[in-house]
């Protein structure tokens, strides 16, 4: 019987362990948009029709560098209006992250000749199509949320940029990794 308990003791134990390392959230590799990963308690990949839908909505979009002359990998930190952060893995605003994106809403409807961006960021984790996934997400979220400010639908542009300029090979928690999940806010005339 004293065997028979400790086998049960060392596979309860190993169960546990088992189950406390799967809590941290997904890895890197755990997060391809194809596998159907979830974000916030939704599916993305159906939530945006499966992978090359996304892929292929983001390049429908018609975002053109040229044609507007924003250039998202060069902004100028005084045409930031407002940064929001998110958490990870995480594309709802944070009822902290609120006011900022009132203060940022407030400065467009006191400047209607301005254009707004909205600049999507992930941190390095996970695979490149699922970061841009969630940066897309993160920007929709701003964008939804100006829109029920009363902002001008035609004056906002999304640009996700997914983990494109952040951080590489830093912890979850880092501060670095931390400044990476974020929407900037920009003004453009």
């Amino acid at each position: 019987m004293k065997k028979f308990l400790l086998i049960a003791s060392l596979i309860a134990s190993l169960f546990v362990m088992s189950a406390c390392d799967s809590m941290d959230g997904p890895s890197p590799l755990d997060t391809a948009a194809s596998s159907g990963s979830q974000l916030g308690g939704e599916d993305l990949s159906d939530s945006l029709g499966g992978a090359n839908a996304m892929s292929d909505g983001l390049q429908e979009r018609g975002f053109n560098d040229a044609a507007t002359g924003f250039d998202p990998e060069n902004i100028n930190p005084e045409d930031i209006v407002g940064t929001i952060y998110f958490g990870f893995n995480q594309y709802a605003i944070s009822s902290a992250e609120r006011g900022n994106v009132k203060k940022a809403a407030a400065f467009f409807k006191a400047n209607p000749n301005m254009k707004v961006y909205l600049v999507g960021h992930t941190d390095w984790y996970g695979t490149e199509e699922y970061n841009m996934l969630l940066s897309d997400k993160r920007c929709k979220s701003v964008q939804d949320y100006m829109l029920g400010l009363g902002m001008n639908g035609s004056k906002i542009e999304t640009v996700a940029r997914g983990e494109q300029g952040a951080v590489v090979d830093v912890a979850k928690d880092s501060p670095e990794a931390k400044h990476d999940r974020r929407v900037d806010i920009v003004k453009m005339r």
